[in-house]
């Protein structure tokens, strides 16, 4: 059973993704009902002549073995188990899969059939693939509604790619859809990564990926070599920190409340915008950016998110406790820019990672 040889430990059973219940001497037949809700426990005796029942939660399902603990020699625990049955974990709002399946990917939220969804993935040498980003683009207001992207055994590789600066139109959108250079140009505004150049560091072809123009949304200098990219290089610590083994994966969504505009904004540098929250070329500039984050440690979850106005006059050096000023949870964040995220996780899971943020759980 999948996870089975590490969920033995100082003469115990355990594991994060696992409940047990010990029912007694019995032989497997015997165990003919579930155990109460109060019965299951984190760990338990292992016993020899026992048998137990074990749920083992995956995404996708509750899996309910019984097992008996047959003997013990040493190290060694010799089991004998059957499993009972398999019962699915409702998740209503999940993205329908099609031909694209990245739609089922965790950082994925759930899909806004007015815009057009685009997945971008990176080949290696063996052939093999990996989605890199994806971005859902709103036509209308010609900026991605969010950028989302992971951070796991293969993408929290740091190989100090560094910055390629392979800047390109997204040849994944229709071409009617597409930005390019000439859309940022004299606007005053930085071209600025939604998925940043540091956060895919583990190949050239997925940091070159960061500079397509569908990644871009239009910041103020200030905000984005300032107080952004000091939140952004937190988020990148949790993520890099996958390769260091202190969580499974770090799933990441960031983008800008297209739903609420900078509008009227005058600064430096020809910095305007219309009253509706355009630049001069027609970007929608966004009057907050956000990032929401969940975090996978042995198949338990949390959640954290962070909503900051586009403000130049934010820290530039932010401390930990700048950066804490604008936590939310993910809940808030949803109800105020109307994505639903991690949609792709079991209902009960999400409903309750969503709900809360604990910011002692995560290293500042």
């Amino acid at each position: 059973m999948k996870g089975w040889e590490t969920s033995v430990k100082e003469k115990k059973f355990y594991g994060s993704a696992y409940r047990f219940a010990k029912v007694g001497l019995h032989g497997l037949s015997e165990l003919t009902s579930l155990p109460e809700a109060g019965e299951w426990q984190e760990s338990i005796d292992v016993t020899v002549g026992a048998a137990y029942w074990v749920r083992y939660a995956s995404v996708e399902a509750f899996k309910y073995v019984k097992f008996r603990v047959a003997y013990i020699e040493g190290n060694d625990v010799g089991i004998e188990y059957i499993v009972d049955y398999i019962e699915e974990r409702p998740n209503i709002n999940a993205n329908e899969v099609d031909e694209k399946i990245s739609v089922a990917a965790l950082e994925v939220p759930h899909l806004n059939s007015q815009n057009t969804y685009v997945d971008h993935y990176v080949t290696f040498a063996d052939g093999s693939r990996v989605l890199n980003m994806a971005i859902e683009w709103n036509t209308v207001k010609k900026h991605a509604q969010w950028v989302a992207f992971a951070f796991d055994d293969i993408t929290a590789w740091d190989k100090n790619v560094g910055r390629t600066n392979a800047w390109g139109v997204d040849l994944e959108l229709p071409e009617s859809m597409r930005t390019d250079n000439s859309y940022h140009t004299s606007d005053g505004f930085d071209r600025g990564h939604l998925c940043a150049s540091e956060d895919r560091q583990y190949s050239k072809e997925a940091n070159e990926q960061t500079f397509l123009y569908s990644n871009m949304s239009p910041q103020l200098n200030t905000f984005n070599g300032g107080f952004w990219m000091k939140l952004e290089a937190r988020i990148q610590s949790w993520g890099y920190s996958v390769g260091s083994g202190t969580y499974t994966n770090v799933y990441v969504t960031k983008g800008g409340t297209l739903n609420e505009l900078a509008a009227n904004l005058v600064g430096a540098d020809n910095i305007s915008t219309t009253a509706e929250g355009y630049t001069i070329k027609g970007l929608a500039c966004p009057k907050y950016y956000y990032m929401a984050v969940l975090a996978e440690r042995d198949g338990t979850y949390q959640s954290i998110a962070f909503l900051v106005p586009h403000d130049g006059t934010l820290p530039k050096n932010p401390t930990a406790e700048d950066l804490q000023q604008y936590m939310v949870t993910v809940d808030r964040l949803e109800e105020k820019i109307q994505v639903d995220f991690f949609c792709n996780l079991p209902d009960d899971v999400e409903n309750e990672v969503e709900s809360y943020y604990d910011v002692n759980s995560w290293v500042w």
